[in-house]
């Protein structure tokens, strides 16, 4: 579904986790490197949080300015520290991807 996405539309739109609590904000867009498409966002958890979280775009929705995502807040919080400025290395996709797997 990431194709339907146009990254200055994600940018400052509400995410939501799974169980319809709100998450925060995209911050960023990293797009895939083969496509071009986006593939994750960035999301603060908090007004005072800080550390910018990976989120997966695969399975996402979308509804005007809100993205609902299919992880909980906890998988999001808990999900590997990465730095969300310039582009992910391919290690770190693979440490991202092999992480929200699991849920």
């Amino acid at each position: 579904m990431a194709d339907e996405f146009v990254i200055h539309e994600l940018q400052g739109s509400n995410v939501w986790a799974k169980d319809g609590e709100r998450l925060g904000v995209v911050g960023e867009v990293h797009l895939d490197r083969a496509t071009g498409e986006p593939e994750w966002i960035t999301v603060a958890l908090g007004l005072f949080e800080t550390r910018q979280h990976f989120v997966p775009l695969a399975g996402a929705r979308r509804d005007e300015d809100d993205i609902y995502v299919n992880y909980s807040r906890q998988a999001v919080d808990d999900s590997p520290h990465l730095d969300p400025d310039g582009a992910l290395t391919a290690e770190e996709e693979v440490q991202l991807t092999d992480y929200y797997r699991q849920f």
